[in-house]
Parts: C-alpha cells; structure tokens; sequence
C-alpha cells in the first residue's frame, strides 16, 4: 500500500476505534449482546432437547457435546431469532435486548 493510502486508513482505523467501537454506548451493547447469548447458551444446555442435533442418535446430553452443539446453535442464530428465542424461552426482559436492529418484538 502507498503511504498515503496507508496513512490514511490508519487515521480511519483509529477514528472507528476511538469514536465508535470504544464509546460508552457500544460497550453496553456489547454488554447486553454477550449476556443474553450466554443466557441462550445456559438454556440450551440445560434443555438439551431443544436443539436440532438431539435427533442424532449420538447425541449424549450429559456430555460435552450439549454444550457444544449449545454453542454452535446459538452461534448460528441471527440476530432477530436470538432476540426472539430469549423473549419466547427465557422470559427475557425486552429492555434488556440489544437495541438498533430492529429486534423489538410484535405484542402479540
């Protein structure tokens, strides 16, 4: 890369650090995204059940493997289905979702 552009894109990287990724407000979303995910997790492996891959007739839920295939389900959820699944499973409090994406849910 020519300096210029390189000067350039360290000055862009350091604007997105220290005035977007780093803000107090993004911190708490991060906050409240990691902590409804960990709880989706924990319920996943409580519930073992619910996840697609205990038709398998491998699957063993009182190994590690709930835990694993806990992480990946919940790893592979959009951001809206995750939202959902914490309201819908957890009883979620709603003020508590991330917020921005348009993950408030329709009262039904």
């Amino acid at each position: 890369m020519v300096p210029d552009m390189a000067e350039a894109l360290a000055l862009f990287r350091q604007f997105n650090y220290e005035s977007i990724y780093h803000r107090e407000e993004s911190r708490a979303q991060a906050t409240s995204v990691i902590s409804m995910l960990r709880s989706l997790v924990d319920h996943y492996i409580a519930t073992p059940m619910l996840l697609p891959a205990w038709h398998d007739e491998a699957f063993d839920a009182s190994s590690t493997r709930a835990a694993h295939e806990s992480v990946t389900y919940v790893g592979g959820m959009t951001d809206r289905f995750a939202c959902r699944q914490a309201v819908t499973l957890l009883d979620y409090p709603r003020e508590k979702l991330p917020q921005g994406i348009d993950t408030l849910l329709a009262d039904n």
